[in-house]
This record gives C-alpha cells, sequence and structure tokens, in this order.
C-alpha cells in the first residue's frame, strides 16, 4: 500500500510540473503570437505606403525610414519564429 501511495506521489508531482510546463510554454506563445500580429500590421503598412502608385511618391528621406521600419519588423518577426 504504502509503495502504490508513493508511486501515486510521484506521478502526481510529475503531473503538475508537466502542467507547470504546459502553461509556461501557452504564455511564451500568446507572447510570440502577439508580437508576430503586430509585426504582420506594421510590414503590411510599409508595404502599402511604399507600393501603393496610387499616392504622391514618398520623398526619399521618409521612403527610408519606412524601409528601415519594414526592415526591423521582418527581423523581429524573424526572431519571434525562431523561438
Amino acid at each position: 500500500m504504502d509503495k502504490q501511495l508513493q508511486q501515486l506521489m510521484t506521478q502526481a508531482d510529475e503531473l503538475r510540473n508537466g502542467i507547470h510546463q504546459f502553461a509556461d510554454l501557452s504564455r511564451n506563445f500568446e507572447y510570440n503570437l502577439a508580437g508576430i500580429e503586430r509585426c504582420v500590421d506594421t510590414i503590411q503598412q510599409c508595404v502599402r505606403l511604399v507600393g501603393n502608385n496610387r499616392t504622391a511618391a514618398l520623398p526619399s528621406k521618409e521612403q527610408r525610414k519606412v524601409m528601415d521600419e519594414l526592415e526591423s519588423a521582418a527581423n523581429e518577426l524573424q526572431e519571434l519564429i525562431k523561438r
């Protein structure tokens, strides 16, 4: 009886640890998903600004700023996907 109780306690500890690990992974996934969505929004906005021929052309300085923002969002997206 004592041996079975010890096994049950060990299994309960393993289950608790597994639940904690899963909770941590879920939080990281939610954080990464929010970051990915933010990056995608930024990339879409930048592409619309630079690639929209119907609007007046962006000045070179502004275009460089938009392209820098686009590159930063793409790099952040790449880091989030690696996690």
